[in-house]
């Protein structure tokens, strides 16, 4: 029995918090990190390492189609379709800067997004059509491909626009478009509401993850166990079956399992909700999954937990059972060790005469 493990947000941010995990018990991971081979690899985004364990090379991943293809009303796939994430998000300015800032699942209400919605296709007709399959994730089906460099959401949340904007052949088409929807959902009753109740309001879309699915894929495993769209678009893409993570369930067969409970918490440093969804994965898989592996109802269990430094890549296999001298690993010694070192101290004091500072 095999289980691929791919767990973004495992890893907290490094650069910003030493210890983010003491005083947890992580007993099931601890063993697991022991009895297994560790290494830790260059950093590589998360997509693109989720792409490639179905054969998709990283610098084509038409990340829109798929995530598409996983939501709940996902259409029949169809190879020749182009589609584009066209999420809402909050633009304001902090200094000279313009941010993006995107919505919290939960911060977005249904009529809310169905109007906006529909204004955005009032207008934009000629381009394609805008459809909501929740409050916070929108797309765009294009009535023809586009030629154009669109940066992903996450790279560009909190940051500075003028860095992300669209680039290619198209790009003045899409940096137009994306003017005119800030003023469309700018003026609209329900952004007004929004700011005269001191909530963000739906003032752009982010455009991104453009691409047809043009080639048949690989599949990782016999079943596919996610509950994130973009992978179970890719599993359902590969004609596999999907289902809930479970642990029980993925020892029965070999599993892809993807567990993405973690990631925002770490891209939004919620060290709180991090630590909390810590424990669950404790409780729910690391110390059910070595259990099995103890009473060898585990053959190999491979984790990869992609970071903000490089990527940590565990490899457990029956030959390991009988290691027993290889003793439990903490996961916060994992986390040490990824941290950024410590600036170098000078022994030199500082110059006291301004004009030895020159």
């Amino acid at each position: 029995m095999q289980i691929q493990l791919l767990i973004p947000g495992l890893l907290w941010p490094a650069a910003t918090l030493l210890g983010p995990a003491s005083g947890l018990a992580l007993d099931g991971l601890a063993t697991l990190l022991g009895r297994g081979r560790r290494q830790v690899s260059p950093f590589e985004p998360y997509d693109r390492q989720l792409a490639r364990l179905f054969g998709l090379p990283g610098d084509s991943v038409p990340m829109a189609t798929l995530r598409r293809l996983g939501e709940a009303d996902a259409p029949p796939h169809d190879p020749g379709r182009h589609w584009l994430c066209a999420d809402p998000v909050n633009l304001s300015f902090s200094r000279e800067h313009l941010l993006l800032q995107a919505f919290p699942d939960d911060e977005l209400e249904d009529e809310e997004s169905a109007e906006l919605v529909a204004a955005l296709n009032e207008v934009f007709a000629d381009l394609g059509r805008f459809e909501a399959c929740t409050p916070t994730r929108w797309y765009l089906r294009l009535h023809q491909p586009s030629a154009v460099t669109l940066y992903p959401l996450d790279d560009v949340t909190g940051r500075p626009i003028k860095h992300f904007l669209p680039e290619g052949e198209d790009a003045r088409l899409w940096q137009r478009t994306m003017n005119e929807a800030q003023i469309v959902l700018h003026n609209h009753a329900r952004s007004r509401a929004r700011e005269e109740a001191g909530r963000r309001p739906v003032n752009s879309v982010w455009l991104w993850g453009a691409g047809a699915l043009e080639q048949p894929l690989r599949a990782p495993a016999r079943q596919v166990q996610a509950t994130d769209p973009v992978s179970i678009g890719l599993a359902r893409a590969a004609g596999l079956p999907v289902g809930a993570p479970d642990a029980a369930a993925a020892l029965a067969q070999d599993t892809l399992v993807v567990l993405d409970s973690q990631r925002k918490p770490a891209q939004q440093l919620d060290l709180q909700a991090w630590r909390g969804g810590l424990e669950a994965l404790e409780r729910d898989w690391f110390a059910p999954l070595a259990a099995a592996f103890q009473h060898g109802r585990l053959d190999t269990l491979r984790l990869t937990a992609p970071g903000d430094r490089g990527t940590l890549q565990l490899e457990l296999s029956r030959s390991a059972r009988w290691k027993f001298w290889r003793k439990p690993y903490a996961f916060e010694t994992v986390l040490k060790s990824l941290a950024p070192a410590p600036m170098p101290v000078s022994d030199t004091p500082p110059p006291t005469n301004p004009a030895q500072a020159r």
